[in-house]
């Protein structure tokens, strides 16, 4: 997918994208029944530091951003974007509903925010602007000869493994997480896709 030059319309989309797939990832923070693999990683150094996990968000995309700038990997302002909006959203959204204790609720906030995540992608990733880090990370391995699916594994996996050493948690939202968001991101994504 060739990154694309931003008009006003693409750009709103972009932006719009980014807010859901933030406020999606923050659901399942306020769902507390387990995070996604980088949220994971991202809960536990906010955990182990004063960083809020949404500044953690936006620390650990500039860290990878400069890893893809010297890898001379391909960026957009999608990509920068990506890096700034969706750490702030988390945190805005966290604040604003603060601790849930209700069980219901909770569930609730469990079981759609990947749906959010994967609307927000179908948005975001259909405007041809350029690929968050963490996906560009995982590309930037396909590139030097390592399987799309063994590159996610061995990213997420670290993510997970690190997130845990460091207090992030995982349940059975974790699991969620995992089985419906690529699926999801599929489902979307052929309907929001800008074609030429």
């Amino acid at each position: 997918m060739a990154i694309q030059k931003p008009t006003v319309p693409v750009f709103t989309r972009l932006i719009f994208g980014l807010v859901l797939f933030g406020f999606g990832l923050a659901l399942v923070v306020l769902g507390d029944f387990g995070v996604s693999p980088w949220e994971v990683f991202h809960q536990g150094i906010s955990r182990r530091t004063p960083l809020s996990i949404g500044t953690t968000i936006i620390f650990v995309g500039i860290i990878i951003l400069v890893f893809l700038f010297l890898l001379k990997e391909p960026m957009g302002v999608g990509t920068i974007a990506n890096v700034l909006i969706i750490g702030l959203v988390v945190d805005l959204t966290l604040s604003l509903f603060g601790e849930i204790s209700n069980i219901f609720p909770r569930i609730i906030a469990t079981l759609f925010g990947p749906i959010f995540v994967a609307l927000g992608s179908g948005f975001y990733i259909g405007t041809s602007l350029g690929p968050g880090p963490r996906d560009g990370l995982m590309t930037a391995f396909h590139r030097r000869g390592v399987a799309i699916w063994k590159a996610r594994t061995l990213i997420e996996g670290s993510c997970v493994v690190t997130g845990l050493m460091l207090g992030g948690t995982i349940g059975w939202g974790t699991v969620w997480f995992l089985v419906s968001v690529g699926p999801s991101v599929q489902f979307f994504l052929n309907r929001l896709e800008i074609k030429d």
